[in-house]
């Protein structure tokens, strides 16, 4: 059986470590506490006037890597909303308005960047940035790639830890089966049927401890909860999420 564990949205934890951001910290412990009582996207839907709860989601995982009014307004996922970059300024704005720290964590990385071409994240990365030339011949630096690489870097180094983690409680566990795929956020293992479950409880207890091992692991202070969401299934197109 395929058993494969996703760490739950692991670019907004990542982006609330960074930033710090009470607001989004507290609705984050309230997910994690009560899943069903707290929704971050479709409080954001509903604040922010946007028609449904998927393009909120969407919407919040372009907009922490600085997406502009114009992408929006082009994007063939966001038309039907609104073709104006008035109205998806606004939402920006308002999304900002919402979460000052992250307004401010991008700030402070586009100014880093633009005057030193580097921003070293808080678990020693170092992160090189050299501007490129635009249409017009100006040497412009990607206000993208600038809010992305420390994210992304710093998801990759969570999710290194998890693996670890991982890795030793199975051979402790001296489970049989086979760690067989790793893919960004996620951990994929191929076990006999009777130790699903025994697998299914290892992956969710690294991922309900990874804010101590990630703490241990860079001598920093890892305040955002983690939960892994776990899937089985007879292979990958048929998994079935595991309710724990």
């Amino acid at each position: 059986m395929i058993v494969n564990v996703d760490a739950k949205s692991l670019e907004w934890c990542t982006y609330l470590f960074l930033s710090q951001d009470p607001v989004g910290i507290e609705e984050w412990h309230g997910v994690i506490n009560d899943p069903t009582k707290h929704d971050i996207h479709r409080a954001n839907q509903e604040a922010f006037n946007l028609p449904s709860r998927l393009i909120a989601k969407v919407f919040l995982f372009r907009w922490i890597y600085r997406g502009s009014a114009f992408a929006y307004s082009k994007d063939p996922d966001f038309i039907p909303v609104s073709k104006s970059q008035d109205f998806w300024q606004n939402v920006i704005d308002n999304y900002y308005a919402k979460y000052k720290q992250i307004y401010l964590t991008h700030m402070r990385y586009i100014r880093q960047a633009t005057t030193t071409g580097k921003i070293m994240s808080p678990f020693g990365r170092l992160y090189e940035f050299n501007p490129r030339m635009n249409k017009r011949g100006e040497l412009v630096y990607s206000e993208s790639d600038i809010t992305n690489y420390p994210n992304q870097g710093c998801g990759a180094d969570v999710m290194a830890v998890a693996r670890v983690a991982v890795r030793q409680r199975w051979k402790r566990a001296g489970i049989t089966g086979r760690l067989i795929s790793t893919v960004h956020d996620s951990i994929v293992a191929d076990v006999p049927e009777h130790e699903v479950d025994q697998v299914v409880n290892l992956f969710d207890q690294v991922f309900k401890d990874l804010p101590q091992l990630v703490t241990q692991a860079y001598n920093t202070s890892w305040n955002i909860p983690m939960l892994g969401e776990v899937s089985v299934g007879p292979n990958m197109l048929d998994l079935e999420e595991v309710k724990i």
